[in-house]
């Protein structure tokens, strides 16, 4: 049974238990509230009724001595008047007992005849008045007249005593229907009171259950996901420990600071191409060489995103993170020379179609320059060739060092021959900075006793730039930088540009001299 399926039998019962208990309440206070109009309609009514008839009863009975104790003619005819006046208002009133007594209404048919039974008796006593027969007349009265009179109290008082039976058996139906009703409500409230309780503390339970999955989710998350937010400013408000862990940093050094995704300081353009993406509310994914504390640069996958308000504009940014130094570290041992640690013959050919197809997109320089080791066969023979590998991969890590910008390339392209791709200079400053090179290397003075031009190891250098549109296919762009190299090796320990006019030799020699 699901958690969503208990929750919702729980409430089903506590709301049908509350719609039992309501319900029964609603039907009681409904038969209540009729049991007391009924109290009012018969019993009360009634009985009222029936007094105020015996009283008139009485009336008419005293106004029966007035006609037989009347004086003269006009006094009984007063006397008679009143006499059937009453009569007649106690008829109507009996008249409308019948229509709300609950009772046999042969009670008050009863109680009407003996009312109507009582008229011959009063005639025959008019009559005898009329004809001045007053002492048989008072004897009538007080008589059959009184007797009458009796049997109508009698019949009157029976509707009373019915009237006050009933009243009595509604108090005492109120009476059962108000405990009855205290009753269901007091187990409605009863039960009512143990379900949300008992709901309360599963819902508590679950809640707690669920906090603690959560928490446990969170703990894992952070302890394991290298996740990081930054605010609009770009300050990181929130960072896992894995993240920490990863980069040497402690919480505190980094929270509220800006660090541009952890990169370092001569890559800060990529910084500005994500920051221009997720700005606009695009999230930006790729892969950066990350810049830990220690200042070793570590390989990482990332997934930035920008947090949208209402508005749908950046509120925050949450940036996601993935190591995949040993993958990069995979991927070098196939495009990475092993004796150097410089880029392969392999990955050159790859890398010289991009850099080809950017350059002409951004309209930009490129320059591709090959760099030969002079006399290194005669080096080779003097100091051996481990003696070579050494020099190598010197020289190897002098042009790692010199080539620091983002879209330099060096290669090992075979032997003692480097490769180097440049985007973005033109053809002095490329011829400017190969001398840098040149320089450089002869500056590291690796003895070298079979030279012909020196005591030390030097290079020769041919390049080749072009610009924009009028890059060439790649395999053109090779062929021509090696024109210009064996140009160079010509005359050893010098650049040489291919396609530089013959005017222009003069001043590459003074360029090379002066370096």
């Amino acid at each position: 049974m699901t958690t969503q399926y208990k929750i919702t039998f729980s409430f089903s019962v506590m709301i049908f238990l509350l719609a039992l208990g309501g319900g029964t309440a609603i039907f009681n206070a409904v038969k209540l509230a009729n049991l007391t109009e009924d109290m009012y309609k018969d019993p009360f009514v009634v009985s009222n009724t029936v007094r105020d008839i015996n009283i008139k009863l009485l009336t008419m009975h005293r106004d029966m001595k007035d006609v037989v104790l009347s004086g003269n003619e006009r006094e009984l005819h007063n006397a008679i008047e009143a006499v059937n006046a009453m009569e007649k208002q106690i008829l109507n009133d009996l008249d409308s007992i019948a229509v709300q007594f609950l009772g046999d209404t042969a009670m008050v048919h009863t109680a009407s005849q003996s009312v109507l039974a009582w008229r011959p008796i009063r005639e025959e006593v008019i009559i005898l008045m009329l004809a001045g027969n007053q002492t048989e007349a008072v004897s009538i009265n007080k008589g059959k007249g009184a007797d009458q009179v009796q049997h109508i109290s009698d019949a009157t008082q029976a509707l009373i005593h019915f009237a006050n039976t009933q009243a009595a058996a509604f108090h005492d139906e109120a009476e059962m229907n108000k405990r009855t009703t205290l009753f269901l409500l007091s187990v409605l409230l009863f039960f009512s009171i143990l379900t949300a309780v008992v709901i309360y503390f599963y819902v508590v339970r679950m809640f707690t259950k669920v906090n603690l999955e959560l928490m446990s989710y969170k703990y894992l998350i952070d302890q394991n996901m290298m996740i990081k937010t930054l605010n609009s400013e770009g300050k990181t408000t929130e960072i896992s420990s894995a993240f920490c862990r990863y980069t040497g940093y402690l919480k505190e050094e980094v929270i509220r600071q800006k660090n541009n995704f952890f990169l370092a300081e001569d890559n800060q353009a990529l910084a500005t191409k994500i920051w221009r993406s997720i700005q606009t509310g695009h999230a930006w994914e790729g892969e950066y060489a990350l810049h830990s504390a220690d200042g070793e640069d570590k390989w990482v996958s990332a997934v930035i995103e920008p947090v949208l308000g209402a508005d749908y504009r950046p509120i925050a940014y949450r940036s996601i993170v993935r190591d995949i130094s040993d993958r990069k570290e995979v991927e070098a041992l196939t495009i990475t020379d092993k004796l150097t640690s410089l880029y392969n013959r392999q990955y050159f050919e790859v890398a010289i179609k991009q850099q080809v197809s950017l350059a002409r997109r951004n309209k930009q320089y490129l320059t591709l320059a090959i760099l030969d080791m002079d006399y290194f066969k005669k080096y080779n023979e003097k100091y051996g060739h481990e003696a070579g590998d050494e020099v190598l991969a010197e020289v190897a890590v002098f042009l790692k060092q010199t080539l620091r910008r983002p879209s330099d390339y060096v290669f090992r392209m075979g032997g003692e021959e480097f490769g180097i791709l440049m985007a973005g200079t033109n053809e002095q400053e490329s011829l400017s900075f190969l001398e840098t090179i040149r320089a450089g290397v002869e500056a590291l003075k690796i003895a070298h006793e079979l030279s012909y031009i020196g005591d030390y190891v030097t290079v020769s250098i041919g390049f080749r730039t072009y610009a924009g549109a009028d890059i060439p296919a790649d395999e053109q762009i090779f062929i021509q930088a090696d024109k210009a190299l064996y140009s160079a090796k010509e005359h050893r320990n010098t650049v040489r540009g291919s396609g530089i006019e013959e005017s222009n030799e003069a001043e590459l020699e003074s360029v090379s001299a002066e370096v």
